[in-house]
C-alpha cells in the first residue's frame, strides 16, 4: 500500500516538474532571427504614409488608417517575433475596408442621432469611395434619411419595398424600427 502511494507521489511531481519546464521553456525569447528577405519583403508590401490618416478630399471624412511601421508576421507558425506585429501585411484593400466600416459606423451614429441631413453626406461620400455596394447598404441608409427627414407614404413604401426585398441586411432592423414602426 505505501509503495503504491510513492509511485503515485514520484509520477506527480515528475509531472508536475514536466509542466514547470515546459512552462519555463516557453517563456524564454527565442534567439533566431527573422529571415531578413521575408521580413523586408513583407514590409515592402505595406503601402507607406506619413500620416496614419486618408488624404482628405472636399468634404471627405477622415478616417484613420492602421499603416504603421511595424513587421509583419511570417507565414509559418515556426516564424517568431518579439514586440508588436501585425499578422498580416497591411495591404490597400485592408485600408478601403477599414474606411468602408468607418462609413458605416459614422452613419450609424447619425442615424441614433436622428440627424438625417448627416446621414445624407455620409451616404453621399460613401457612394463616392464605395460605388460597389453588393449589400445595398447605401440603399438603405439613404431610406432611413428619407424617414427621418420627410416621415410620409412615400418614404414608408420605399422602407417597405427594402425591408421585403433585401432580408439579409444589416440595416433592415433599423429601418424597420425607424421607418415602419416610426421610433
Amino acid at each position: 500500500m505505501r509503495s503504491a502511494r510513492r509511485r503515485w507521489s514520484v509520477a506527480a511531481l515528475l509531472l508536475l516538474g514536466a509542466a514547470l519546464y515546459l512552462v519555463h521553456r516557453s517563456r524564454e525569447p527565442d534567439a533566431r532571427p527573422l529571415p531578413s528577405s521575408r521580413h523586408e519583403a513583407s514590409r515592402e508590401e505595406a503601402p507607406r504614409r506619413e500620416s496614419n490618416e486618408r488624404p482628405a478630399s472636399a468634404g471627405s471624412t477622415v478616417l484613420a488608417a492602421a499603416i504603421d511601421d511595424l513587421p509583419v508576421i511570417g507565414p509559418s507558425p515556426d516564424d517568431r517575433h518579439h514586440g508588436p506585429a501585425h499578422p498580416h501585411p497591411i495591404t490597400q484593400r485592408h485600408v478601403e475596408i477599414q474606411h468602408e466600416n468607418g462609413l458605416i459606423g459614422l452613419l450609424n451614429d447619425a442615424m441614433s442621432a436622428r440627424n438625417g441631413a448627416r446621414m445624407r453626406e455620409l451616404v453621399h461620400e460613401y457612394r463616392r469611395t464605395h460605388p460597389g455596394d453588393p449589400n445595398h447598404l447605401q440603399d438603405g441608409y439613404e431610406i432611413i434619411a428619407n424617414c427621418l427627414d420627410a416621415p410620409g407614404e412615400a418614404s414608408r413604401a420605399a422602407a417597405e419595398g427594402y425591408y421585403a426585398e433585401h432580408r439579409a441586411s444589416t440595416v433592415r432592423r433599423f429601418m424597420r424600427r425607424i421607418c415602419l414602426e416610426g421610433g
